[in-house]
């Protein structure tokens, strides 16, 4: 038994809306976490406020900020805590809960905790991606995913009874109802020069989601240590889904398609357009835009993996 005073502070941020919790799963699993840390427990109560709870915990030196929910809350946590020794802590309970997965955290929420007390596992400081002033752990998006992300997200109930699959079905009901062809709308600057896309997506680490348990990858595989990797559509064609879809799941990438643009590790690169287009962070969306700037923060946030 660790004494009271020998124990670390922590902070226990949870998404009450996070598709795998229950109030006796959390009841268990946050007496686990008390028995290794000295603990305070708070319930986020709409977007965003992750982050502000988060700040303040960082601001007030507890050690470990732990995020129990979804992709979106922990980028939320992450964006409060990013440039503090304060370290981030996941807890997953989400839909796909890709970056717990890059850290490797088991998706259990008890092996989560065990993972989380390994003295063994030291803590480091990792890169994020940067979207203006909003980081994001492993992707960022402007164009037709976020607008699937969108879609998504105003749908919760649906979204927590089916899950993974619901979000692929969006976003080809997304494309079917809108136009069978989406052309170049944005403008996409870079080292490269400008080239006009229908979708633009950055990486941070990898991969971009998951289905049925199986990584999607759009790119080869951003690291968490280098910059940002840059991919897009220059068009998208409901025509060519199954290829995309074989190529992105099946054979690791989808870089080398005609369709596609790729450029790996960016420090900066710009998003601009005539018309708004929707963004969003790690799947949760950010509203409308006509001009964001990608960027990365080297070293900025501490995790335990």
């Amino acid at each position: 038994m660790i004494a009271e005073r020998d124990k670390r502070t922590a902070v226990v941020l949870i998404n009450p809306n996070a598709r795998r919790l229950s109030r006796s799963l959390s009841t268990n699993v946050l007496s686990a976490l008390k028995v290794r840390y000295s603990l305070d427990v708070y319930s986020t109560t709409g977007r965003n406020a992750a982050i502000g709870l988060a700040s303040q915990a960082a601001g007030a030196g507890v050690e470990l900020v732990i995020a129990w929910g979804g992709d979106g809350h922990v980028n939320e946590v992450a964006n409060g805590i990013a440039g503090t020794s304060s370290c981030l802590g996941v807890i997953p309970g989400g839909t796909m809960d890709v970056f717990a997965r890059t850290l490797k955290v088991p998706l259990d929420p008890f092996d989560a905790v065990a993972h989380l007390t390994d003295e063994r596992r030291a803590e480091r400081r990792v890169t994020l991606g940067q979207m203006d002033d909003r980081y994001f752990t492993f992707s960022a998006g402007c164009g037709f995913d976020a607008e699937a992300a969108e879609r998504v997200e105003s749908r919760m109930t649906t979204k927590h009874r089916f899950g993974e699959p619901y979000f692929y079905w969006s976003a080809w009901r997304l494309l079917a109802s809108t136009y069978r062809h989406r052309n170049p709308s944005m403008e996409l600057s870079g080292e490269w020069g400008d080239i006009g896309v229908a979708m633009v997506i950055a990486s941070n680490s990898g991969p971009y989601a998951y289905f049925r348990g199986r990584p999607v990858k759009l790119t080869p595989g951003p690291r968490l240590d280098g910059g940002v990797d840059v991919f897009a559509l220059r068009k998208m064609r409901i025509e060519a889904l199954p290829v995309y879809a074989w190529k992105s799941v099946v054979s690791g990438s989808l870089a080398d398609h005609a369709d596609a643009f790729y450029r790996a590790d960016q420090e900066a690169f710009e998003v601009k357009s005539a018309e708004p287009f929707s963004r969003h962070v790690d799947g949760e969306p950010l509203g409308l835009a006509s001009h964001v700037r990608f960027s990365v923060a080297r070293d900025i946030l501490t995790v335990r993996a």
